[in-house]
């Protein structure tokens, strides 16, 4: 088994490079659209916030069930719907214009990726239990882990979000759109994440990038 402390090294230097990431995000952001729309990004991380309480009821019915797999599943479809009416209900009630819902998403991409760092440091920080190492062959084992993957995993989220973000102040109807996308990604890791991290992780990016290029054609920012 791997060490905690390799675990944990491994961890620490993703978070490290999702940190790069988003802050180089932010300022290519900031160039495109100037700083005056920095606040929509509180509203982002806000609209994260109240998708996260949102989901406390799935994650409670998920629990009742005893088939593991059958649970990961249907939480995973559940959360990403959760996730996309709240993301819909943001942009319908505080979004205004293309440049906020990119500042918006970014925020939102902010709080999730922030949440999934503190949430690994806490648990591998400290020699792992069974909990803990189940959960990380869960995710693709110690690959999961290297700083590489977080990198990718951290651009992939930032840009699902930033398009799903974008595509929905064209029309409440494309939460059809996002949602299914979002329930084929986080399907795709429930199910298919321990064995074939790579190929999952490169599909995530592909839908993430399909996503946002029809959120920059259908918003004409091409």
């Amino acid at each position: 088994m791997t060490s905690s402390a390799q675990v944990s090294g491994r961890i620490r230097a993703g978070a490290a490079v999702m940190s790069v990431v988003l802050v180089l995000l932010a300022a290519t952001l900031a160039m495109l659209l100037g700083v005056a729309e920095a606040g929509a990004a509180l509203l982002g991380v806000l609209g994260w916030l109240v998708a996260l309480a949102a989901r406390l009821p799935a994650l409670a019915s998920a629990g009742r069930l005893r088939d593991p797999g059958r649970s990961r599943t249907i939480l995973a479809a559940a959360l990403a719907v959760t996730d996309e009416v709240v993301r819909l209900a943001l942009v319908l009630i505080v979004v205004s214009g293309h440049a906020s819902a990119l500042w918006a998403g970014f925020g939102w991409a902010l709080a999730e990726l922030v949440f999934v760092v503190a949430t690994h440091l806490a648990q591998f920080s400290w020699p792992i239990g069974r909990e803990a190492a189940d959960q990380l062959r869960s995710e693709g084992g110690f690959i999961s882990t290297h700083p590489a993957h977080s990198g990718v995993r951290g651009i992939a989220a930032t840009t699902f979000h930033l398009g799903a973000t974008l595509l929905l102040t064209m029309g409440p109807w494309w939460v059809l759109v996002t949602a299914s996308a979002h329930v084929a990604v986080n399907l795709a890791f429930a199910r298919w994440a321990r064995r074939r991290l790579v190929p999952v992780q490169l599909f995530s990016a592909l839908v993430s990038v399909a996503l946002l290029a029809a959120g920059l054609v259908a918003s004409g920012l091409r």
